[in-house]
């Protein structure tokens, strides 16, 4: 079986479609810079470091679907996952926002920093909790058909990579 697709993979393959459709919008908690350089570079008004506020952010994300556009929140699988777990049922699933969610870190990738970046694969079962969401894990092969699939869905999704 193949392992997961990496950040820079996931994002690089976002990207393509992020610069074509001006509705796209990316939210950050304040990590990856290196992988998102381009978005923060080439799109300035489209693409927000919003700090270590992961509650905060899914909130923005639900305001910024209201307002017409397609968030994208990238942030490490056990902050978003866990910190923000009441706003992602309650802004996101019960209101079936279009919202993708961009977990990095899965599978214990960030142990080196201490528990408190690891979920094992809790994040999955949190996740499938919620009847609305749609849940990818890419693999490098799967990655271009699962991005695909993932931005045409027209509600909440959660992307886990490494």
């Amino acid at each position: 079986m193949s392992s997961l697709a990496s950040k820079q993979e996931v994002m690089r393959e976002i990207y393509g479609y992020f610069k074509k459709d001006e509705t796209m919008a990316l939210l950050v908690g304040d990590m990856g810079f290196a992988v998102l350089d381009d978005y923060f570079k080439n799109h300035q008004s489209r693409a927000f470091n919003t700090g270590i506020c992961e509650q905060a952010t899914i909130s923005m994300s639900a305001g910024m679907y209201l307002a017409g556009l397609k968030p994208i929140v990238y942030s490490q699988v056990p902050f978003l996952v866990m910190r923000a777990y009441e706003q992602i049922r309650y802004d996101l699933n019960e209101h079936k926002m279009n919202v993708k969610l961009i977990g990095v870190g899965a599978d214990n990738y960030f142990e080196k920093l201490g528990r408190s970046h690891c979920m094992d694969s809790d994040d999955v079962d949190m996740m499938k909790i919620f009847k609305n969401f749609k849940l990818f894990a890419p693999t490098k092969e799967s990655l271009k058909e699962d991005i695909k699939e993932m931005l045409e869905y027209e509600g909440p999704t959660y992307l886990r990579c490494l």
